[in-house]
């Protein structure tokens, strides 16, 4: 260990303590600072002793209160809102369950607020830190502690300083539907993570970090790349040449929204409405999704047992599933997408969930939020029922059959490229995706961005490796569902591979490639063995 590491939980004590009294301001990142650009409100600070505390990981918070509410009832208020944050997200395979509550540090939380941008973070600051800084992206339209059981206890446990954002949608879905275009932020806003938690570690621990990576699922993936290849705009620029802000990244199943020249002929040209309608789009490729499976309800669905136990699955829908971007090998998922959200109206009394999957939810409120539509104005493409007649469709399925080109208009195409993937960055990036992802289509989200580096990035700094046998979120790899939520097949979990071992010997690729100049393996297909998880990362290698 090095001798600055032995003095760095010294320093942050004595910043812990000055820091109750420096109000809600608790820190704005170098340059940043003295204009007082970026800054920390509501700042909450708690060191954790690891164990009976729940540790930094926060282990012993899984589960309350109902697994214990007298512990629950005793913590302050802010560890109470963590709890309720954390337990909102479990998104991990069972073999991956967190179990190391000894991990000593402090956590900051607050709302980092820079211009028009503000999102809610979390920064854990191991007792032992190795040096390194760990940016994560966030899933889905999840809260920022969202990676709670597929990042943070390993990255801590290894001494890992790690920080993570809400996207600025603390509301979610109903963010989406703000008329705010919510999305245009996300890269940026990762961006803003990266040097608050720089600035932060060089004035309270003595040093910046060695190395500064990003990692993120999903939507995080999509803000993983997305931070690398805008990182140049943010970066210093000394006199030996620009320092960027980060040393390298994974993007693990991420989202891929296309630029202008993917889309346009010989990569020239302005985007039209139709042009956007027809390529292969994060949105486009749900839309089909939606359309090719139908409304869980309705009886002449595709989204039925019936359909799910033929050979192959959802015949009707296979070829527009394909053509969508989607694998043969992800029929798995198809009718538990395409009713995902449906249980709810049971749960929670609401019958506007009646039908409702990730499909036609993703096609109601990325749409709203590229078309800058509100909960009013996008009514009319809502994925919702209407409560006075719950047996009818939604409208985002007529919507979608008959809307001149899918409802896009020139504002939506304008914003949906003002934030599109360039495919240029200066760092390595890899890139880990299931090949049977029934939610992010693996050709038109994966493999297609592939292309484009290749067309127009750095080829020679990216890998794609197609983890066989995977989906999209560990959880579903522990079987329990069917055609829809609701049913049960037993043999699932012998069909599907977590990829969460596979995400973190990717991340050991990627630093020994930055660190050492050690070149991962080029992209290829990753054959697994769905009947043998494998949880240790230090037995795989491709």
């Amino acid at each position: 260990m090095r001798c600055k590491k032995k003095v760095v939980w010294i320093l942050v004590a004595l910043f812990l303590i000055g820091i109750t009294l420096c109000g809600p301001n608790l820190y704005a990142s170098n340059k940043h600072q003295a204009k007082g650009k970026m800054v920390l409100l509501n700042s909450y600070v708690h060191d954790y002793a690891g164990g009976a505390d729940g540790g930094l990981a926060h282990v012993t918070y899984w589960g309350l209160p109902a697994a214990d509410p007298d512990y629950y009832d005793a913590l302050p208020a802010e560890e109470q809102a963590k709890v309720r944050k954390i337990n909102a997200n479990v998104i991990h395979a069972a073999a991956f369950a967190p179990v190391n509550a000894d991990i000593a540090g402090s956590e900051v939380t607050g709302l980092l607020k820079r211009g028009k941008r503000e999102q809610s973070i979390t920064f854990r600051l191991p007792a032992d830190w190795n040096g390194k800084l760990v940016v994560a992206g966030t899933p889905g339209l999840r809260n920022e502690y969202a990676n709670e059981a597929i990042l943070v206890p390993w990255l801590l446990e290894a001494g890992y300083a790690y920080i993570a954002g809400d996207k600025g949608i603390p509301a979610g879905a109903a963010d989406m539907l703000s008329g705010e275009h919510p999305t245009q932020h996300w890269g940026p806003m990762m961006i803003d993570l990266a040097l608050w938690a720089q600035g932060y570690l060089e004035m309270e621990a003595g040093q910046k970090p060695d190395r500064t990576y990003a990692m993120g699922l999903s939507n995080g993936g999509y803000q993983v790349r997305r931070a690398l290849e805008i990182d140049h705009k943010y970066s210093t620029k000394p006199k030996n040449g620009t320092k960027l802000i980060f040393d390298g990244g994974v993007d693990w199943s991420g989202a891929y929204w296309p630029d202008a020249r993917v889309i346009t002929a010989k990569g020239k040209g302005a985007v039209s409405v139709e042009a956007y309608a027809a390529a292969d789009t994060m949105i486009g490729s749900i839309d089909k999704g939606t359309l090719a499976m139908g409304w869980f309800q309705s009886a002449e669905t595709l989204a039925t047992p019936g359909e799910y136990d033929k050979n192959p699955r959802f015949p009707g829908a296979y070829f527009p599933m394909v053509d969508a971007g989607f694998s043969p090998e992800s029929a798995l998922y198809w009718g538990y997408y395409s009713a995902n959200f449906d249980p709810y109206q049971y749960v929670s009394g609401y019958e506007a969930f009646r039908g409702v999957g990730y499909y036609n939810l993703v096609s109601y409120v990325y749409r709203a939020d590229l078309r800058g539509d509100d909960a009013v104005t996008s009514a009319a493409y809502s994925c919702y029922s209407d409560p006075n007649n719950p047996n009818e469709p939604p409208p985002i399925y007529e919507w979608l059959a008959n809307a001149p080109n899918g409802g896009w208009n020139k504002e939506a195409v304008r914003y949906a490229l003002k934030n599109a993937n360039t495919a240029e960055f200066s760092v390595p990036l890899l890139s880990l995706h299931g090949q049977a992802d029934g939610l992010v289509a693996t050709s038109a989200m994966a493999m297609d961005y592939k292309d484009a580096v290749q067309r127009y990035g750095t080829p020679d700094l990216h890998r794609l490796y197609i983890i066989a046998h995977a989906g999209h979120v560990d959880t579903h790899a522990d079987g329990g569902w069917g055609a829809n939520p609701y049913d049960v097949d037993p043999n699932i979990a012998n069909l599907l591979t977590p990829m969460q071992a596979y995400a973190m010997r990717t991340f050991e690729y990627l630093e020994d490639w930055v660190e050492n100049g050690t070149l991962p393996p080029e992209s290829k297909l990753v054959e697994t063995d769905p009947e043998n998880d494998i949880t240790d990362p230090g037995l795989i290698s491709w």
